[in-house]
């Protein structure tokens, strides 16, 4: 009879590798051949394969996301995730593995009617052990594995969703910060036409309505300043919070654009599943939903556990403690099936079904997303440099035409009103010059961002 166990267990191990479910395969997302507006061969290796620091190579740039990646909270909240999903995983694999106790169990002895009541203890090692036949505990430890890296692909995001973030806070900041030295320069240009046209207007040549006119642009150009100072305050808040530290002023270097050679080479879509951290997350999430199918599937067939008992029994609970009681060793088994439980295993058997259907349908949509964010970012930053030269044209004209306004203006051919408005056409040509490059860095900053890029910490 002794033997009964051990052929249970040896049959059980052979048994312990049939896991129902089936194993994931990766779906066919059906990717192009290359990117929409993408200029450069396929074959060619992307700039998201550039870390972040050959990328952005302006040396304050490089220092404010080193001082990001190790302040910000939204990475270390995201490593703590990570440490979480480490000590899940653990114990996942716990119930896959034999359990082991001490101690001393107490109860009553059957006895004759007039008899004294007597109580037998038995102390010792009790172990348990769970066979996995049908592979439950390992499509367990399959999904927590798959949740750990999806974590883990969550965490890579956050990187590159903080360095894409400081480098497009940092070129905004340089942006406003020389919008506000054209504001300041225009401001000063136009102080001195207002003492030019005061001087003509004291001398009778110019009007009083021209000197209003100059003192009414004076007054508008100002009123911009403020919220242009505003507004630098405010990014440059945002940016040290992003930097995990209070707000306060942010040093600028030279403005730079990213160092994405012309043509930018975007690689072949088919590198954003093993690139992007979001496509990665989704498919290790569609692991975890695929091995929860086979974990909830696996309830439905019966349980066998291995069970013993080793140590002493005795009526007095002084002979356990010097050894004089009697030697007990107790090996067996539990053998259990579900017959009925008002259909909760085929309840949760189904919802894993629809959680599969769903981390599918996620996968997808989120690889359709990244395609359609690349080829965005493609056409911006390709076509920014179109409408940065066509600014620059633009900038040159209107300063020419300021330029001539003035001597026509001086030589008493045209009215201020001209020349109002030819400061007016060379600050909106400065201005938007300006936004432009930002469009440009931002572009660009988005293409490494699209593509997979940034995530890299050295």
């Amino acid at each position: 009879m002794m033997r009964l166990p051990f052929v249970i267990l040896l049959l059980a191990l052979f048994l312990a590798g049939c896991s129902v479910g089936l194993d994931y395969r990766r779906p066919d997302l059906d990717l192009p051949a290359d990117y929409r507006d993408a200029v450069a061969p396929p074959e060619q290796a992307a700039v998201a394969a550039l870390p972040w620091w050959q990328v952005y190579g302006d040396p304050t740039l490089k220092g404010l996301i080193q001082s990001a990646l190790a302040g910000n909270l939204d990475v270390q909240l995201a490593a703590a995730r990570v440490q979480e999903a480490r000590a899940l995983l653990a114990g996942a694999r716990s119930p896959a593995l034999p359990s082991l106790a001490a101690g001393v169990t107490a109860s009553p002895t059957a006895r004759q009617p007039g008899d004294d009541f007597t109580t037998s203890f038995l102390g010792g090692l009790f172990l348990a052990w769970e066979i996995d036949l049908w592979g439950r505990y390992g499509r367990a430890t399959e999904a927590a594995r798959a949740q750990l890296l999806a974590t883990k692909a969550a965490q890579d995001g956050v990187y590159a969703s903080l360095v894409a973030s400081v480098a497009q806070s940092y070129f905004q900041l340089q942006s406003l910060a020389e919008t506000a030295a054209i504001t300041r320069r225009t401001i000063a240009a136009q102080r001195e036409s207002l003492r030019l046209v005061s001087r003509l207007a004291a001398a009778g040549v110019s009007s009083a309505a021209e000197e209003r006119q100059a003192e009414n642009q004076l007054a508008t150009t100002e009123s911009l300043l403020p919220g242009l100072l505003t507004n630098i305050a405010a990014t440059e808040n945002s940016l040290s919070i992003l930097l995990g530290r209070p707000p306060g002023p942010v040093a600028l270097g030279t403005p730079a654009e990213p160092a994405l050679p012309p043509p930018v080479p975007a690689g072949l879509p088919s590198a954003l599943l093993e690139r992007r951290p979001d496509l990665r997350q989704a498919e290790q999430q569609l692991i975890a939903a695929n091995a929860k199918v086979g974990e909830a599937k696996a309830l439905f067939f019966p349980s066998i556990s291995l069970t013993g008992t080793f140590g002493a029994v005795s009526t007095e609970l002084g002979d356990l403690v010097s050894g004089e009681g009697a030697t007990v060793a107790s090996p067996g088994f539990d053998l259990l099936q579900s017959l009925y439980v008002g259909g909760s295993l085929t309840a949760n058997y189904r919802a894993a079904l629809a959680r599969l259907q769903q981390a599918g349908l996620t996968y997808r949509q989120t690889g359709l997303n990244a395609l359609r964010e690349v080829a965005d970012a493609l056409g911006r930053y390709g076509r920014s440099g179109d409408e940065i030269a066509a600014q620059r044209r633009r900038e040159t004209a209107a300063r020419e035409g300021l330029r001539l306004a003035e001597m026509r203006y001086r030589a008493g051919v045209v009215s201020y009103l001209e020349v109002l408005d030819a400061q007016r056409q060379l600050y909106a040509a400065e201005t938007d010059r300006a936004q432009s490059e930002l469009g440009r860095r931002t572009a660009a900053v988005q293409l490494y961002l699209a593509l997979g890029g940034g995530w890299e910490n050295r």
